[in-house]
């Protein structure tokens, strides 16, 4: 990264920061099975089908790694052991298309307690200056630091850029077509996780192995690899920050909720569950946001974990339907390690008569004949 006093963001002049250089990441999910009818908006054509006619977009937590050297800048090794990334994504970047990281340069703190505490800000911009990502990195406050007291009203409050939009959700009106569960469902058993090298991570999601995607990486960084992992400061290998989504989302094809139940849905909260789509196929769909929060990492290549998911928020916007999903990952101790909280986006005009399927959803039967 150049020295602060060189650098000026496009997008954020007067923001004091640290830059990147600039890559050109891989689209390396264009062949990624979603099921549902339809392949994934990672797909070239049915990108195009869905109105992205500029490119297939690249799975957007891919661009995590491209911090690696701004984040060990800033806050060094302890962002692997309690850190939090939090974007938000603004427009899409296709194959091989050159974007560049930013991390907002804050003053130095000379106490442990403020250091811990500390969030600053990160985006990624194109060439021209357009944002691709804005959010917030920090390394989360830990109660039990030996200068730090929980009830100390000096320890700064951290509002990362997921939890800002979360308290912007808007009550939906009516019940949601692909969204069926109400806030608050949990999925009924544990899914066991692990990255290896040399196996293929997900072979629905992610049809890759690690080894394969560190040789593709924007920033390799030898505490990644197999080869130098034992000269990282915990003395083996551990996963890069793009792994981090992955590990949390691989088997979810594998979640199990709790069978659905039909209630009316007079309250406006659109958590009702008299979902009357019938199709087989589902919509496309694409992250609108994404956390991790780790609390007690690194998380290991080769460790086995356990995931559970809730469902903490659903929506909808002129285009989109959403829901928001925490993953908590835990170690066979039950240990929290990290947690990730997901924000999947399902697109509107990508299944035929939505406003139909809306409609019966909603009750209004008679429509649902013409479906």
């Amino acid at each position: 990264s150049r020295t602060a006093s060189l650098v000026m963001s496009k997008s954020k002049p007067n923001v004091p920061c640290y830059e990147g250089e600039w890559r050109r990441p891989v689209n390396i999910l264009q062949d990624q099975v979603v099921g549902g009818g339809h392949k994934s908006i990672h797909d070239e054509a049915t990108a195009a089908a869905a109105g992205f006619h500029s490119g297939a977009p690249i799975h957007g937590t891919v661009h995590w790694s491209q911090l690696t050297p701004l984040l060990l800048k800033v806050f060094g090794s302890e962002w692997f052991e309690r850190g939090t990334i939090s974007v938000s994504f603004r427009t899409i970047v296709s194959h091989l298309q050159p974007v560049k990281a930013f991390i907002e340069k804050t003053q130095p703190t000379t106490t442990a307690k403020l250091r811990s505490s500390r969030q600053v800000r990160i985006w990624m911009e194109h060439v021209d200056g357009r944002v691709v990502f804005d959010g917030t990195a920090s390394v989360v406050y830990r109660k039990n630091d030996n200068d730090a007291n929980e009830n100390n009203n000096d320890t700064p409050k951290i509002t990362t850029m997921v939890e800002k939009q979360l308290q912007r959700i808007k009550p939906v009106q009516g019940q949601l077509v692909f969204v069926p569960y109400p806030v608050g469902t949990k999925t009924l058993h544990d899914e066991e996780v692990q990255i290896n090298w040399n196996e293929i991570i997900g072979t629905k999601l992610f049809p890759f192995t690690l080894e394969k995607k560190l040789e593709i990486i924007t920033e390799w960084h030898p505490w990644f690899s197999k080869e130098y992992g034992t000269t990282s400061p915990w003395g083996r290998a551990i996963l890069p920050p793009e792994s981090l989504n992955e590990i949390m989302l691989y088997t979810i094809h594998k979640e199990k909720w709790p069978p659905l139940v039909v209630v009316d849905n007079d309250d406006g909260n659109g958590t009702a569950s008299n979902n009357k789509n019938k199709s087989k196929k589902t919509p496309v769909g694409l992250f609108g946001a994404c956390e991790v929060q780790i609390h007690n990492g690194p998380c290991f290549v080769g460790e086995t974990y356990y995931i559970t998911r809730e469902i903490i928020g659903v929506g909808e916007t002129p285009k989109t339907e959403f829901r928001w999903t925490k993953a908590i990952m835990k170690d066979k101790s039950g240990t929290i390690i990290a947690e990730m909280t997901l924000q999947d986006m399902m697109l509107k005009n990508t299944v035929e008569n939505y406003d139909l399927l809306r409609d019966a959803a909603n009750g209004r039967d008679a429509l649902s004949s013409k479906l």
